[in-house]
């Protein structure tokens, strides 16, 4: 029994290592990742191949069981629909790594994969109730629960896909778990598929764990999302339809906690939901002064933890599931004793959140200006005069900015721009093609001082933004001494002529 596990994980692993190692070795997908965006934790342009390596991993193991399987265990619809979703979650992420698609179409392809998948089996159709035998029907409300898990978790290995080797790692683990899942359901299908995944990560974590030489990319995190999703539905054909499903959910406690609230951060902020930041787990434990190794440790342990729980969701019809609960709740409320937490601070937070989210919109139609006037500007003399603009009436009094080698300030007369006792400060800074350094100053006067953090971050962000709009439009980074590429067409030079910047 050891021999075959051992051999569809090292067929996994072998094949998704040598893909990546090729890749990077002619130099493939080296602009993948564009210029370093303003949240991203990494310091260097990283290629986006790693889905390439564990599409591999994933696409040998199925052939082997295509040809290898009892035909009278191949469904093969239902198989057609996991490795067909699969292929076509990868499609969707792979495009958009090179070719970044709009969120709204990009969460219309992944709804369209959803219900291909539904309509091809891989459903929920109905749920149990927990520690009893009673079973509900859903009738048609299978469909939109069917496409929410999908999308949900898809997206959810998405957005934890910030920091080197973390969603590499939880993936792995997920699908650790539904290695032992098929083995218990009996799903011959479902197990080899399982244990082809992990070889198949556990080789991108080879180029992938800190320091990495590559990311996994939107096309590795969909895929991953879509098959763990896939195949938990696959092993809950077979008894424990509960069970089968809240494994992997309760599995994914750490991401899904972190998503829930990011978007509670950002909706009571003003924020757009779906904004990049740094308030998620990861940038808190290393601004704390972990490494990115120990943070990933970390990190991984406690989502081997739930792991855990997940195992005990299914084993013993969750019997021993409360004990867990109560176990993790202590844990939780440990933890928490030293971070100062209060009903008063709480209150003061958000009510401080809710009294900027007015100037937090507006600072995001400034950024997304700035971004526009970036595509028509003629130089990068006339932007950093746009920026300045962007920059007052976001109520900053002061900036310093180093491009490369050259520097230029900025300040808002009649105010205390000089006098630092009565200044908030704050610095961001951009490694890439062209080393950035912003810093950013505003009144205590006008701003509480987590008010000026946003603002600042608001401020860099849409410098980054800008200068990668700068470089898509006119293919080189941008500095100080910037000149505008020639227009091609007629349209780009209309705009062009139209342009004014702000003095």
């Amino acid at each position: 029994m050891l021999f075959p596990l051992l051999f569809f994980i090292l067929l996994g692993c072998f094949a998704s290592w040598l893909v990546i190692h090729s890749l990077l070795a002619i130099g493939f997908g080296q602009g993948g990742d564009g210029e370093v965006q303003h949240h991203h934790t990494h310091t260097g342009i990283i290629p986006r191949i790693g889905g390439v390596g564990i599409m591999a991993g994933f696409g040998l193991t199925y052939l082997l069981c295509f040809f290898q399987l009892n035909p009278g265990d191949n469904k093969t619809l239902l198989h057609f629909a996991v490795v067909g979703g699969a292929t076509g979650a990868f499609l969707l992420g792979f495009i958009d790594d090179f070719r970044p698609l709009g969120a709204k179409l990009k969460l219309l392809a992944q709804i369209l994969i959803a219900v291909v998948a539904y309509k091809c089996g891989l459903s929920i159709d109905r749920v149990g109730i927990p520690f009893t035998d009673t079973m509900i029907n859903l009738g048609t409300f299978g469909l939109l629960i069917t496409v929410v898990w999908f999308v949900a978790i898809m997206n959810l290995i998405n957005l934890i896909d910030g920091l080197d080797g973390l969603a590499g790692g939880v993936g792995l683990m997920l699908m650790a778990l539904l290695v032992y899942l098929g083995i218990q359901q009996g799903i011959v299908f479902s197990t080899i598929l399982s244990l082809g995944m992990v070889g198949a990560i556990l080789g991108f974590l080879f180029h992938n764990f800190p320091p990495a030489k590559c990311y996994m990319g939107d096309s590795g995190a969909y895929m991953i999302g879509y098959v763990i999703a896939a195949l938990s539905l696959l092993n809950s054909e077979k008894g424990s339809v509960l069970a089968a499903l809240i494994a992997p959910a309760l599995a994914l406690a750490l991401p899904i906690v972190d998503v829930v609230f990011a978007l509670l951060r950002r909706g009571i902020k003003g924020l757009p939901l779906f904004r990049p930041d740094r308030g998620h787990i990861h940038h808190r434990l290393m601004g704390y002064g972990l490494s990115r190794r120990n943070t990933v440790l970390v990190l991984y342990a406690i989502s081997l933890f739930a792991l855990v729980g997940g195992l005990l969701a299914f084993a013993e019809r969750g019997r021993y599931l409360p004990i867990f609960l109560g176990f993790a709740f202590v844990i939780i409320l440990f933890a928490l004793r030293g971070q100062k937490i209060s009903a008063e601070s709480v209150r003061v937070l958000l009510s401080d959140s809710l009294q900027s989210r007015q100037g937090t919109r507006n600072a995001m139609y400034l950024k997304n200006w700035l971004v526009v006037e970036a595509e028509r500007a003629d130089s990068a003399k006339h932007l950093w005069s746009d920026f300045r603009f962007v920059l007052k009436k976001m109520g900053i009094c002061r900036a310093e900015l180093k491009m490369g080698e050259q520097q230029r300030e900025f300040y808002v007369p009649h105010t205390p721009h000089d006098d630092l006792e009565q200044l908030w400060e704050e610095t961001h800074r951009t490694v890439g093609d062209i080393p950035v350094e912003l810093t950013v100053y505003g009144e205590k006067d006008n701003f509480s001082e987590n008010q000026f953090a946003l603002a600042a971050d608001i401020a860099a962000e849409a410098l980054s933004s800008a200068r990668t709009k700068w470089k898509e439009v006119n293919g080189s980074p941008m500095d100080f001494d910037s000149v505008a590429k020639e227009a091609t067409d007629y349209k780009r030079q209309k705009a062009r002529n139209l342009y004014r910047p702000t003095y």
